[in-house]
């Protein structure tokens, strides 16, 4: 009698595959590792994924929602900022993940879920249109993503990474409260 496919089989290997770039970054990313990690062979992930690349855009696509996921709980743009910061502290590898393209995906317009979050956060604080909101939130996404690398990593570092974080926060609320009071001269 035939064996049965396993119709989960999929979102195991998916599974197996997030827990390894998550764990150890794309150097422990390789099919065989794969496989083995949700406990398939290499020709049944191979039947799934022509290859890491193809993998990836799935773990790219869960990286990008747990994100959203996270900066969904502010209702302010400095809240959004300290989110993302922690975010990247927790997920460092996932985030890595997602910024691999940023820039490209940005100059191509591929529509960002966090970033689109962001603007519409700033609207919501300052008033007017999210699309209006653009550069504020570019320079914010900047200001945030220089700052999360060059923070370390590792026991003992955490003070040092909070001095940094906090830097970053105290310029977000700068660039946030100029462009709020720019907004109340022009509307003057």
């Amino acid at each position: 009698m035939p064996r049965k496919a396993d119709a989960a089989l999929e979102g195991k290997i998916v599974d197996a595959a997030y827990r390894l770039w998550s764990q150890e970054g794309e150097e422990a990313l390789t099919m065989r590792a794969v496989a083995r990690a949700a406990k398939t062979t290499t020709p049944t992930v191979y039947q799934r994924f022509r290859d890491k690349r193809d993998l990836k855009h799935f773990l790219e696509a869960r990286a990008r929602q747990k994100m959203f996921d996270a900066l969904q709980t502010a209702d302010r743009a400095l809240e959004v900022c300290r989110n993302a910061l922690q975010f990247i502290a927790d997920h460092s590898n996932e985030y890595r993940l997602i910024t691999m393209d940023w820039g490209t995906r940005y100059a191509r317009r591929v529509p960002m879920r966090s970033f689109e979050y962001l603007m519409e956060v700033l609207a919501k604080e300052l008033g007017g249109e999210p699309e209006e909101h653009e550069e504020l939130a570019l320079q914010l996404i900047t200001l945030v993503h220089g700052s999360a690398l060059l923070c370390p990593t590792g026991k003992g570092q955490e003070q040092v990474a909070n001095v940094l974080q906090e830097a970053c926060l105290r310029s977000c609320s700068v660039l946030i409260r100029d462009s709020a009071s720019r907004k109340k001269t022009r509307s003057s």
